[in-house]
């Protein structure tokens, strides 16, 4: 297993032992560039996680435990993934995923994206996007029974 945003040991836990945490549900998004990318995930709470200090916890147990800067904090570790988990038992109903494309702090115009949901140990998806500087996009929705 490597530290890209992917379960490539299909164990249900996406970057094992790469310094940031699994659970019920676990959403990380990694990026090809220096960009800084954010993740916004709004949970069945109506609380919404994102790089703010006042926003990395939820009121259900949610948690952004990794936020990255890409080559704008080059010396973070994994500075180019970000990763939300909810501990079990992850309080069921809708979910949504955003991404932000913030800045593009190494010049890079676009970048690719790749996003993997896993929920109670079984990945619903690793799914690619490409964005450019300043882009918001709806990436996807899914909800937890």
């Amino acid at each position: 297993e490597t530290c890209n945003g992917m379960d490539e040991d299909c164990n249900g836990i996406i970057d094992d032992e790469c310094g940031y945490e699994g659970g019920d549900v676990q959403i990380t998004v990694s990026w090809n560039s220096g960009a800084d990318l954010d993740l916004y995930v709004t949970d069945p709470s109506g609380d919404t996680l994102y790089y703010n200090e006042k926003h990395k916890r939820s009121s259900i147990g949610g948690h952004l435990d990794h936020d990255a800067r890409g080559d704008c904090r080059r010396e973070q570790s994994n500075p180019r993934i970000e990763n939300a988990y909810w501990p079990p038992p992850a309080k069921t109903g809708s979910y949504r995923v955003e991404l932000h494309y913030f800045s593009p702090c190494a010049r890079a115009s676009s970048t690719e994206a790749t996003l993997s949901v896993v929920v109670e140990r079984q990945l619903l998806g690793t799914y690619r996007f490409h964005l450019e500087h300043e882009q918001r996009i709806d990436a996807l929705s899914f909800v937890k029974r």
